[in-house]
């Protein structure tokens, strides 16, 4: 049995099953009164889970040790929350795939593992950073409720003022669009790193003068 493509395989695929997971579960947990978010959590935080599986596939494809420890160690950091701590598994399985390859690692390849799994890291942290508090109230239209966004301190004046709203509240830990973008960056970044450390050295050869 080839156990590097067997576990490989298997991780990845597990990552993808644990990112579709966390995208139902916070789309669910969007579905709750207030108006819908500006950037779904669920759909940016599934998308940024699954880079280690793009990363470890890729160390599958070439038989790339460092590259499948690149892929399990940067599934640590993103298991720490009870709805992803099943990431645990398919990081356990890139690492059996890494320790089952027999394909020699040139040092400059560990270099660039390490700097894929900070990149990784540093994508999930620059996201998590990058949140805002939004406030939002709503009020009696003639199709429904009709939601507006508002500033906390606007948001207290309204909801104490002559003419209160029908509901309102404030949404914590909303994701922004430097927050998003920056962790793009480095997701791509990361995935980069790993296509470029995945490519054969080029084969020089002595010609004639």
């Amino acid at each position: 049995m080839d156990r590097v493509r067997t576990f490989g395989l298997a991780a990845a695929g597990g990552v993808v099953a644990v990112a579709i997971i966390v995208l139902v579960g916070a789309s669910r947990s969007e579905d709750g009164v207030g108006p819908p978010p500006e950037i779904p959590r669920g759909v940016v935080l599934a998308l940024l889970f699954s880079v280690p599986a793009v990363v470890g596939l890729v160390g599958v494809r070439r038989r790339n040790r460092a590259l499948l420890l690149a892929a399990a160690a940067s599934l640590v950091p993103a298991s720490l929350s009870t709805l992803t701590l099943p990431l645990i598994i398919p990081a356990v399985l890139f690492l059996g795939a890494a320790f089952d390859s027999n394909a020699a690692v040139q040092r400059n390849t560990w270099l660039i593992a390490a700097a894929i799994v900070a990149l990784q890291v540093g994508s999930l942290a620059g996201l998590l950073a990058n949140t805002e508090n939004r406030c939002w109230v709503a009020y009696e239209g003639p199709g429904g409720l009709v939601y507006r966004e508002v500033s906390e301190v606007e948001y207290q004046q309204v909801k104490d003022g002559p003419s209160p709203p029908v509901d309102g509240g404030c949404n914590s830990g909303s994701l922004t669009v430097r927050g998003v973008g920056l962790a793009a960056v480095l997701a791509i970044g990361s995935i980069a790193l790993a296509v470029a450390a995945a490519r054969p050295p080029l084969q020089t050869t002595d010609e004639p003068v």
